[in-house]
């Protein structure tokens, strides 16, 4: 189940593979689902159901909006009264797994925002096919306490996906999902909910409740800061878990951040001269430029190391992302070296255009060296 999540946001860079990743609505999928959906009410009909879906603007309609029509469609023929659709939606939910399957959550969230009880119980069974952490969020905002409360509740599951939904679905900033804009003005009640699954032994929930407090941190950096520092060093699982939390602050150079994890920000101090030297001065679009890098420390010191990328833009100004090399510790006078592999190529969150690029080479997310590329023969 983790998997589709990390699908759809290769697909949010990629246009070939969000056109692979929509066609898993297809016409065979759907007529499954009719064909399941038939045995439990015998006067739906799946044809009904698959020409409703594919009529002439389907081939360009994105994944969600398919699934939104496929929702839509099913609500067509099933009945009006939600308590008796749920049964169906839940018994025909748990016949399909993966991202496509985010289409009976979404029934749910669409058709039974009135019932709050019923819709709870569905969403914690249908979560475990797939995923509803998109689908409890207007639950959140129609009924704040109630459900946070419920969600509360399933920190304490057996099942890790009902612990995950727990986490993820209370997500302040979940990607594609609605911003819940109550927790990013006021955290306070996601937090008892991570204090229950900051010790979880599932990765499945690990990787939830560190972007949550990523989420927390873009907005209130010490309540995070403090959550942290309460249970750092707790044993690995733990740490890794607010490591992944803190990246944003860490990318920062939050201080705190830096020396709760080991590396002083002042690190640079520390070094000799560094180098960072590209191959060639210029580079054309689809090749890949290549900067050898060397850092020698005066004293051992503990290194994050990275390295920062300022894109030019449309305008001329430019914008930067930070990438990630190596966690070591440099040894008093023995060279680090290696090599910055940067590829020039088109993505549909980032668009390239020709001029300098300043590439800058980070120790302890402090500028220690730079370096400049030429992007020329833009497409």
């Amino acid at each position: 189940m983790t998997s589709w999540v990390m699908l759809y946001f290769l697909a949010m860079r990629s246009g070939k593979m969000a056109a692979i990743l929509k066609d898993l609505y297809s016409p065979e999928l759907i007529e499954a689902i009719g064909q399941a959906t038939t045995q439990l009410l015998p006067s739906f009909d799946s044809g009904k159901l698959l020409k409703g879906c594919l009529t002439a603007d389907w081939s360009a309609l994105k994944l969600m909006e398919r699934r939104d029509r496929l929702t839509t469609q099913l609500h067509v023929q099933l009945p009006a009264d939600f308590a008796l659709a749920a049964p169906i939606i839940q018994q025909v939910g748990q016949q399909f797994t993966g991202l496509a399957a985010v289409v009976f959550p979404n029934y749910v969230a669409t058709y039974g925002l009135e019932d709050w009880q019923l819709s709870m119980a569905l969403l914690a069974d249908l979560t475990q096919y797939s995923s509803a952490e998109f689908a409890i969020r207007p639950f959140l905002v129609r009924y704040p306490e109630q459900t946070s409360q419920q969600m509360l509740h399933w920190a304490h599951s057996e099942s890790a996906a009902v612990r995950r939904l727990a986490s993820e679905g209370i997500r302040p900033r979940l990607p594609w999902g609605l911003r819940l804009t109550q927790y990013v003005d006021d955290p306070t009640p996601i937090m008892p909910i991570l204090t229950q699954l900051i010790f979880d032994d599932s990765e499945y929930v690990q990787k939830s409740v560190a972007n949550n407090l990523n989420d927390i941190s873009k907005d209130h950096p010490e309540l995070v800061i403090a959550f942290a520092q309460k249970y750092w060093r707790q044993n690995d699982r733990t740490d890794w878990v607010l490591k992944q939390g803190l990246r944003t602050l860490f990318k920062q150079g939050v201080p705190a951040v830096l020396q709760l994890q080991g590396y002083d920000i002042q690190a640079a101090k520390l070094l000799e001269p560094v180098s960072l030297t590209p191959t060639t001065q210029t580079a054309a679009m689809g090749t890949t430029s290549l900067l050898h890098y060397q850092v020698t420390a005066k004293q051992p010191v503990p290194v994050y190391l990275g390295y920062r990328v300022h894109y030019v833009r449309q305008n001329k100004t430019d914008a930067f992302k930070d990438f990630f090399v190596k966690r070591t510790t440099l040894k008093k006078g023995t060279p680090l070296t290696g090599d910055l592999k940067i590829k020039w190529r088109q993505l549909t969150t980032r668009r390239l255009y020709e001029g300098i690029h300043t590439i800058e080479l980070l120790v302890n997310t402090q500028v220690v060296a730079q370096s400049q590329v030429d992007l020329t023969q833009i497409e």
